[in-house]
């Protein structure tokens, strides 16, 4: 059974799925080089299928998750309810409540229209399936974890009209307990404080996550209630009258008015703690402290990696898993994987990101041995590992190119930047290199020798079942020795947002990272993703040579063999 994924809305891409197992997934915008991409993804799409040895025509099924449509059973009376309720709470904002689904309807007609018109164009159309948005982020999570059953949330802007979903895994069955409209969206909440403050709504919510560290979260926390809240039932409710509409273009002045005067550091420290709040509440009514389960997260709002620190540490979470494309740009894969499981009832378990393009090392050394511009070194792995150790002991960036491409946001060191941790004022230069504005600090990444905290002593609570940890999607608190040794990675709150390697999923890196711990006595290196800001991460070789030419990092290293740098 072949199945493809297709996304072509705020994150385009491709996943194909053969026999259960994932083959290949990647985002367009690594092969278009324009972040955020929002075009029909037909090199995505060539590339996947080409993994395969495929063509369009031997593929089953096409799972789209962005448009489903409405579906009477799961929306009717919740949107029936949830209007009523809003006419008698805040009748001054039916129209922008009504404005509120025109402008879904509009935008998912759009995009459904294209990708029907590509099934059309070749005669496809009988072979799509059409994924619920919700259940391509949380059921896809649990599909794709290595846990048996247990919760699974999905918590974005909106997607078919939701913006949140929680549901329980058990015996191979899903079961709903709670639903919220996109009226009620945390995604929107955070990305309208996102926007307040100045920044990139739907693309900069980290940074807000980073800031919120600077200031104090207590101070604002009755304001951020005013905009969405908790309510007695447990359910989660947008406050119209105060301003909180869940859209990102208008009505910013009763916002404005809200917090006129207040620090942005305590705006951001309040919003998160009152996400982190919300989240909690909801789902703390379906676990049980006396028999923990597992918790399974995805969605856009899972991206932050401090609220599934908090969600983790809940009494009744035993392990988390965070679907690691968790936002839109996870949907090809998502899709394709709940496409799976309901035509075959077979799990697409995810054991490595590692789907995109991979770079031929003999087609670069050969193009680039004879080139005075740079200078290259071919080695055995042992002998590469010794010179990359000697370039970070100068307190060198590498660039990393290193088999294939990482499908989603994280760069889990295939196309990976890493240098020492040692020096806490490269979050100034480095950023200042790849002309980035952020507030959190790099992330470390740390071989699993060095993480627990029985072994290193690095994370407080880590443990080897933590898989999370594998894709950067948790923070963790910090130990004193490791905050001591790699400031660099260490926040202000003393937390860290650690890729925990594995000798068998890595080798290579794996025992660089043992090397380096021997010389410098550092347990982590800087693991920052291998772009410019606002630029896709690098997908080729000549991505990389172009990032290396302008100085942003000093030396390559290709495929755990190939070292270059320039020749002056």
């Amino acid at each position: 059974m072949n199945i493809l994924g297709v996304s072509n809305n705020d994150y385009a891409g491709a996943c194909l799925i053969s026999d259960g197992k994932i083959v290949a997934s990647a985002s367009e915008e690594r092969f278009t080089r324009i972040k955020a991409h929002k075009v029909f993804p037909y090199n995505s799409i060539d590339y996947v299928l080409s993994q395969g040895n495929l063509e369009l025509h031997d593929i089953d099924k096409i799972a789209y998750g962005w448009s489903a449509g409405f579906d009477k059973d799961k929306h009717l009376e919740l949107y029936f309810d949830r209007i009523v309720e809003g006419c008698q709470d805040a009748p001054n904002f039916i129209s922008d409540m009504r404005k509120r689904l025109t402008d879904e309807i509009n935008n998912d007609r759009e995009k459904r229209h294209e990708f029907e018109s590509f099934l059309a164009e070749n005669k496809l159309s009988e072979k799509a399936h059409y994924v619920d948005h919700h259940e391509a982020h949380a059921n896809a999570a649990m599909i794709c974890s290595p846990f048996e059953g247990g919760l699974t949330v999905s918590c974005d802007g909106r997607g078919d009209f939701q913006s949140l979903t929680v549901s329980r895994f058990v015996d191979g069955e899903f079961n709903v307990l709670q639903r919220e409209t996109s009226f009620d969206s945390l995604g929107y909440f955070y990305g309208r404080i996102t926007a307040l403050l100045g920044f990139k709504p739907n693309r900069h919510e980290g940074k807000i996550t980073g800031l919120a560290a600077h200031g104090d979260g207590s101070k604002l926390i009755d304001k951020m209630k005013m905009l969405i809240d908790v309510n007695d039932l447990g359910r989660i409710r947008g406050n119209f009258e105060y301003g909180y509409l869940p859209s990102y273009n208008n009505n910013y002045d009763l916002l404005e008015s809200l917090f006129e005067g207040d620090s942005k550091e305590d705006i951001a420290a309040s919003a998160q703690l009152h996400l982190e709040n919300i989240l909690t509440k909801v789902i703390t009514q379906y676990i049980d402290s006396a028999e923990p389960s597992d918790l399974c997260l995805a969605g856009g709002v899972f991206g932050n990696v401090k609220l599934n620190q908090r969600l983790k540490e809940l009494p009744g979470v035993r392990n988390i898993f965070v679907l690691p494309a968790m936002g839109d740009d996870g949907l090809p894969l998502g899709a394709a994987a709940v496409a799976t499981f309901q035509t075959t009832r077979q799990r697409a378990l995810i054991s490595s990101m590692k789907l995109g393009p991979s770079v031929d090392t003999e087609s670069v050394y050969s193009s680039l041995l004879n080139n005075p511009n740079y200078k290259v070194y071919r080695a055995a792995q042992t002998e590469i590992i010794k010179t990359i150790s000697d370039y970070l002991e100068e307190n060198k960036v590498i660039g990393l190119v290193r088999g294939r491409m990482e499908f989603g946001p994280r760069a889990l060191c295939s196309r990976s930047i890493i240098c020492s941790a040692k020096d806490k004022s490269i979050n100034n230069w480095l950023n200042e290199r790849m002309h980035r504005t952020e507030f959190m600090p790099f992330a470390p990444v740390v071989a699993d020798v060095f993480a627990d905290v029985f072994a290193g002593d690095s994370f407080i609570g880590w443990g080897d079942q933590h898989i999370a940890s594998e894709f950067m999607t948790v923070t963790y608190d910090c130990t004193d020795y490791f905050s001591e040794m790699c400031p660099a990675v260490t926040h202000i709150d003393k937390t860290a947002r650690p890729q925990v390697i594995k000798y068998a999923k890595d080798s290579f890196m794996h025992e660089l990272l043992v090397e380096w711990e021997r010389r410098s006595g550092e347990p982590a290196l800087i693991n920052t993703s291998f772009n410019m800001h606002e630029e896709p991460i690098v997908l080729s070789a000549d991505n990389a040579l172009r990032n290396l030419d302008k100085g942003v990092v000093d030396l390559l290293l290709i495929n755990d063999c190939l070292v270059i740098s320039r020749s002056q």
